[in-house]
């Protein structure tokens, strides 16, 4: 038993542990019993646990916390992981090497001084000559095999190859001693296949192509004789055209490398090229596999410097398409492989009998592959660190960075196949715009994006700005706190221009995090002093296993900090004195009379006599450091530390400080500096009269229409009463474009003109996504809200819609039609299926992330000693808005204002989506909502014991009782409570009959439930309904209650009889639908004094009820 309980100990450790690539060295966080292999988060690498450095258990809890579930647990994804061209390897990705390649072709490197020269000033010629690689071999490292985009190809070849390989096995004692590594598929394959078989690494694809072309120009006579039967002397042209490293084949012409340039390249490296295929593909007919032998150079020129001729390298087709190259290498400290004679293909555009005169065999036929002789990594390290000096040189930038932006700019927006020569020039751009940043957490890259529409007539930050300042001016700055921007104004171009010199990101796009600092053109980080740095500290007593930045140096531990007074000629001065003790580097230990010193001298400078100040600050200082305990150490707070750095140039004071605050956003408003000093009463009059407002002026304006649909027309030449002085927008007699998205994915931007009709709006959507108006339910804003059709008489009243608004538009069930033709079938999947893939590809990465965050949430709590519910309530950022848990509603069944749902993990609990305050509340049927927090369990108990006193002192079945809700409080009378029934949600579970239809309730009634101050005894009461029940918005969202774990069904179909069927009496607000058009609804206007206002909530349209069921 203590066994038993030994080892679940051991599976709860955490435990950390250090890249094994040298030029990587990233700390890894991972629970002991998870998988077997760890992905760094730097490089990209999957390591095998054993294969770790370093590893030890992880006992600081704050540690674990922060760096293994902090990200899953905020809903943070991270930062994006890293595609096989992005994967390094000793500090080298696919795309770096693709970066250099161009500048190996031009330069070489000095032995002696490691520095690049150009070849012609080293007599070598203009371009570097790949035969010099002619007797070179890559053999890749064991430990590498399994490297995603640098060991094993995975595209499929595996498969495909899977009979051609296990033959090669079996001749070679039946071990794994050939195998087919990953190249990039960017139209360079087969260089690129060559360039690993030769050096392991994609560096020399360029130079291999201009030395192709440049072969076969000068020996262009000799390839024609040799070839005149097969290739028409037309078609010379174009295959040298090809050969080009700027080759880009017209749109739909099949050009490309083929058998003709792998002929070539096996003349240019002086050394044999066997191209394999699999079984079948070698038996055919077709040229599918083939020897390639240097037949246009003599035997001689094709042997290495022991004499020997150069042993074939071998590349292979990756499927049956045979569109893609890939190398087949041999494994570093292992038999060379040898290809057995029944698979050697026959010479290729050559006499059979020059295949003994080129390749050396063995007894029995077969042919090793490669050979030994591989250059070096630290000679490849070498040459690439002076490729990269000459980079530097000429862009600017470092090709690290360069592969950085790639990965977190381009790829992050989708965009795709952009030459590495535009990714720089943008890369060079952003970094001259200061508009690079590195978030210290993750490592990611951030860029500082505004979009170009935003500053411009009608963009989002434009008219946030007229609209608060009024005429832009040229000689202010304008500041968006939100957007992290700081822009001036452009009158000539009439546009916002940023000014990135005073703006600086805050958070990271990707881990959330609020370490992130500008980064120069050769990647370096602009540290703050008490900075996280990269460099790998050996005796750090903060156990984070780095250096920190300081004033310039990089420290293996943060400084104390105390403070000290200086007193000298009446006048005293109070300092911090930052302390270092305990470096491994004794050099870098602070000297008590250096510290001294700068401080009398900053603070007295050339003050005769102060040497006697120097000394008592010395003592003082002595006095502070002086521990009787030397593991006595408090290093100061970094946000203290990041304070002090600030100080020195903080701004002065602004005689004028700024009367107002601009908050941009979903939400943009203005705060002005009277509301920040608002006492309690006076901010929650602003805030009823803020929120009455828009119902009271719907009323004003229904008012002034009906007079003025009953007054007289006025007589002829009778002056007009003056038109009420309105602000109008700066974009209103401009046109508006607006996102539109469908529920089936699908996406486009319509462009309204500024007297677009609700009608020609449906028509615009008809017309783009093929959706009858009839089928169309729109929404707009955030929380959407239903778009309503136009009231009779006002069909020609331009739709309430603005600039930028995001539209989404319902596909509601239409009747059942005769299946459509096969033709109209197919022309519509082909029309949608773009669409529908980016929606499913949407939803998947989502549904990924959410997947994440759950398990990670259940760990967290396992290793807590808890269960889910009793750690997740102390996290209640996890039940609002961008958390899990909302996340999982707003994906499995969309969010509506007080809709019922259960949650996963989390059972026995039923929540409600509180549109209002944006998050899910937990729901108790005899208490009411609650904010979820620590103390949610204590809150639902006192109001239970509430409501069990007020019950058993009132007693009577009839009497009226009091019952909470996250709206406020309600009275209702209890008599004759029926019994509820219905059909429960549950997230995942399939979906039910479509809920009862209901009526309209009265709108004091429904503005009493939405009050949020508390219950008195002088409260107005709702008003009664004519049958004499009082009228609610019906229980527990669209037609649908939970009561106390029985669901049941509404024996009425109306609101009153749904808040009574509840038992509990709380009434939810803006839960249904607006009410159906027509008589009931302008009914219910006039009776309720509110109207329509009442109902906006959860509604789809005017024309449907709760949870999209037509009412009637």
């Amino acid at each position: 038993m203590s066994l038993l309980l030994s080892s679940k100990k051991k599976d709860k450790r955490i435990l950390s542990g250090t890249c094994p690539d040298p030029k990587c060295q990233a700390r890894l966080f991972f629970p002991a019993h998870g998988s077997v292999s760890i992905e760094c988060t730097d490089c990209g690498q999957r390591h095998e646990q054993k294969n770790l450095l370093n590893v030890e258990e992880v006992t600081d809890p704050d540690v674990v916390l922060h760096n293994l579930l902090r990200n899953a647990l905020l809903g943070v994804t991270g930062a994006p992981k890293k595609g096989t061209e992005l994967v390094k390897v000793m500090g080298l990705s696919n795309y770096h090497c693709k970066l250099l390649s161009p500048l190996l072709t031009r330069y070489g490197m000095d032995r002696q001084t490691g520095k690049a020269q150009l070849l012609r000033d080293m007599n070598q010629g203009e371009v570097f000559d790949c035969s010099l690689l002619g007797d070179r071999a890559f053999l890749i490292e064991p430990e590498h095999v399994s490297t995603m985009g640098y060991g094993k190809d995975r595209s499929g070849s595996l498969i495909y190859l899977h009979d051609t390989l296990e033959e090669v096995k079996k001749s070679n004692g039946n071990g794994e001693c050939l195998i087919p590594v990953h190249v990039d598929g960017d139209g360079h394959c087969l260089v690129h296949a060559v360039s690993r078989a030769l050096v392991g690494r994609e560096l020399f694809w360029h130079a291999l192509r201009e030395n192709l072309k440049q072969n076969f120009k000068q020996n262009l006579d000799h390839y024609k004789a040799l070839f005149q039967d097969f290739i028409d002397a037309a078609e010379w042209e174009d295959i040298i055209t090809e050969c080009d490293p700027l080759f880009v084949p017209p749109e739909g012409v099949p050009l490309g490398l083929r058998n003709i340039h792998i002929f070539g390249l096996a003349n240019v490296l002086h050394r044999p090229i066997i191209l394999l295929d699999s079984l079948s593909g070698m038996r055919s007919s077709g040229d599918y596999s083939a020897t390639f032998l240097p037949g246009l150079v003599a035997e001689d020129q094709c042997r290495g410097k022991d004499g020997k001729l150069n042993k074939p390298i071998c590349i292979a087709w990756s499927s049956s398409g045979r569109n893609h190259y890939i190398p087949l290498v041999g494994i570093k400290s292992s038999v060379l492989p040898k290809l057995p004679a029944r698979l050697l293909p026959k010479a290729w555009g050559v006499p059979q009998e020059l295949i003994r005169r080129y390749i050396k065999l063995e007894p029995d036929g077969s042919c090793v592959i490669g050979g030994d002789r591989s250059l070096q990594d630290k000679y490849l390290m070498r040459l690439v660190n002076a490729m990269e000096e000459v980079f530097m040189e000429k862009h600017k930038i470092h090709p690290a960075l360069v592969a950085d932006v790639h990965q977190y700019v381009f790829r992050r927006t989708g965009v795709i196949g952009v030459q590495p020569e535009e990714v720089t020039e943008a890369a060079k751009k952003l970094v001259l715009e200061n508009r690079l940043h590195r978030c210290l957490n993750c490592s990611a890259l951030v860029e500082l994006h505004v979009p170009q529409d935003w500053l411009g007539p009608g963009g989002k930050l434009y008219n946030l700005a007229k609209s608060t300042h009024g005429q832009l001016r040229v000689d202010k700055n304008y500041s968006f706190p939100l957007n992290n921007l700081v822009c001036s104004y452009d009158p000539q171009q009439d546009v916002l221009v940023p000014d990135y010199t005073l703006s600086s990101l805050n958070t990271c796009t990707w881990c959330h995090g609020t370490s992130v600092r500008h980064i120069h053109g050769n990647g370096s980080v602009v540290y703050l002093d008490g900075d996280r740095t990269n460099t790998r500290s050996q005796g750090g007593k903060c156990g984070c296993g780095f250096k920190h930045f300081w004033e310039g140096r990089e420290y293996d531990n943060l400084p104390e900090a105390f403070p000290i007074t200086l007193e000298w000629g009446g006048r005293q001065v109070r300092e911090t004195v930052y302390w270092f003790q305990y470096e491994m580097d004794s050099a870098l230990n602070s000297n008590v009379y250096d510290v001294a010193m700068k401080l009398v001298t900053k603070h007295f400078p050339g003050e005769f006599g102060s040497e006697i100040l120097v000394q008592k600050v010395v003592n003082t200082i002595l006095h502070h450091t002086a521990k009787k305990n030397p593991d006595d150490y408090n290093p100061v707070s970094i946000e203290r530390a990041h304070a002090q750095h600030g100080a020195p140039d903080a701004p002065p004071a602004d005689p004028q400080p700024p009367t107002k605050i601009i908050l941009t956003g979903q939400k943009a408003k203005t705060l002005h500096k009277e509301e920040l000093t608002m006492s309690r009463a006076e901010r929650s009059i602003q805030q009823s009269i803020g929120e009455h407002a828009a119902a009271t002026q719907k009323r004003h304006t229904d008012k002034l229409k009906q007079e003025q649909r009953g007054a007289t027309s006025p007589e002829p030449g009778s002056p007009s009463a003056p038109a009420t002085p309105t602000k109008s927008s700066p974009a209103a007699n401009k046109e508006k474009k607006i996102r539109v998205s469908t529920s089936d994915g699908r996406q486009a931007t319509l462009t309204l003109q500024a007297s677009t009709t609700f009608a020609e709006l449906q028509r615009g959507v008809a017309r783009q996504f093929a959706i009858p108006p009839e089928q169309q339910c729109i929404r707009f804003g955030f929380p959407p809200k239903g778009l309503a059709s136009p009231r009779e008489g006002e069909e020609n009243e331009p739709v309430a819609l603005q600039h930028g608004d995001r539209v989404t538009v319902e596909i509601l069930k239409g009747p059942d039609k005769s299946p459509a033709p096969s033709e109209a079938r197919g022309r519509h999947e082909a029309k949608t299926e773009e669409a529908l893939t980016s929606g499913r590809t949407s939803g998947r990465e989502l549904q990924e992330s959410i997947d994440l965050e759950i398990s990670s949430l259940c760990l967290l709590a396992t290793l807590m000693g808890e269960d889910v519910w009793s750690y997740a309530k102390t996290l209640p950022h996890l039940f609002q808005r961008g958390g899990v848990f909302y996340n999982i509603v707003m994906k499995d069944m969309g969010l509506m204002d007080g809709k019922h749902c259960t949650l996963p993990h989390l059972s026995g609990k039923t929540f409600v989506y509180n549109a209002a305050d944006e998050r899910l509340e937990l729901c108790v049927d005899a208490a009411g909502h609650f904010q979820i927090g620590p103390d949610v369990e204590e809150r639902v108990k006192g109001a239970l014991v509430q409501v069990g006193a007020r019950g058993s002192r009132e007693g009577s079945p009839a009497h009226s009782v009091l019952r909470l809700g996250s709206g406020g409080v309600v009275r209702k009378k209890e008599q004759n409570v029926a019994a509820f029934q219905g059909k429960g949600h549950s997230l995942g579970s399939a979906g039910g009959s479509s809920p009862p239809e209901h009526r309209p309730i009265h709108a004091p009634a429904l503005a009493a439930a939405r009050t949020s101050a508390p219950a008195s005894p002088g409260a107005p009461r709702p008003v009664p309904d004519p049958r004499g029940h009082h009228a609610g918005a019906g229980a527990h969202g669209a037609g649908i209650c939970h009561h106390q774990g029985r669901p049941r069904r509404r024996p009425r179909r109306d609101g009153a009889a749904a808040a009574e069927a509840a038992g509990d009496g709380v009434v939810h607000p803006g839960l249904h639908g607006a009410p159906p058009e027509g008589a009931d609804g302008r009914r219910q206007e006039r009776r309720g004094g509110r109207g329509r206002g009442a109902w906006e909530g959860g509604a789809k349209d005017g024309r449907t009820g709760g949870d999209g069921e037509p009412a009637r």
